[in-house]
């Protein structure tokens, strides 16, 4: 039995001398992985707290019918201390729509292309691009909104980007190209949810020859 335990206690110190190194180097990037998240855990909640705190004084800030040097300094603190949280994208969002209500299109539209840009929340980012897009338009800038459209987007956003292309260029005239994008938008939408809207842009830009397109007579009767 004791040589039985000698052999065993052998075998043991050989693949120690063989592996124990690469054991022990195992076990520390191990423990520093864990040590690592942990870490990187620790600070993202306590991103998200601080955030949190300096957003609110953004509301108090923006509760009245101006906004103060102070309200835009912390804007910026959120944008370039805490980008990372979704407070920084709403502080932004807040303040393009401030821009938006004193008709101020050019400060309205930098707030929701940082938010495009640097939005946590991928939905938010785009739908902030769409926004910014169709602020664009209004500044009787199409081009310039069409080219903000052309961007890669997730699926779930199809029906919304072509419907805002298919608007903008409805406005100019171009009723092929509205139809086609409003055909686009309205296959974009799942089977089950109807637009009722979509289907009357459609209809008031189909060419003459468009006999699949819906009509007021056709989603009455369906």
């Amino acid at each position: 039995m004791a040589e039985f335990d000698n052999d065993e206690m052998s075998r043991l110190k050989r693949w120690w001398e063989g592996n124990g190194s690469a054991l022990v180097i195992g076990v520390i990037v191990g423990l520093a992985v864990i040590i690592g998240w942990q870490g990187w855990n620790w600070y993202q909640n306590r991103q998200a707290v601080q955030a949190a705190d300096i957003y609110q004084q953004v509301e108090q800030g923006m509760a009245g019918d101006s906004v103060d040097d102070n309200v835009l300094a912390t804007v910026d603190r959120l944008k370039n201390d805490y980008s990372g949280t979704p407070y920084a994208a709403d502080a932004a969002l807040r303040l393009a729509g401030y821009y938006v209500e004193q008709q101020d299109y050019d400060k309205a539209r930098e707030q929701l292309v940082w938010v495009s840009d640097n939005a946590a929340n991928e939905g938010v980012g785009h739908i902030a691009r769409v926004r910014a897009a169709r602020l664009l338009w209004t500044q009787d800038k199409p081009d310039e909104a069409l080219s903000l459209l052309d961007t890669d987007h997730p699926p779930a956003f199809d029906a919304l980007y072509a419907e805002t292309r298919g608007d903008i260029l409805a406005a100019r005239g171009d009723r092929e190209g509205a139809y086609k994008a409003y055909q686009v938008a309205l296959e974009s939408l799942p089977p089950d949810i109807a637009s009722r809207a979509l289907e009357t842009k459609i209809a008031d830009n189909a060419p003459a020859d468009a006999a699949d397109a819906p009509t007021d007579s056709n989603s009455a009767s369906s």
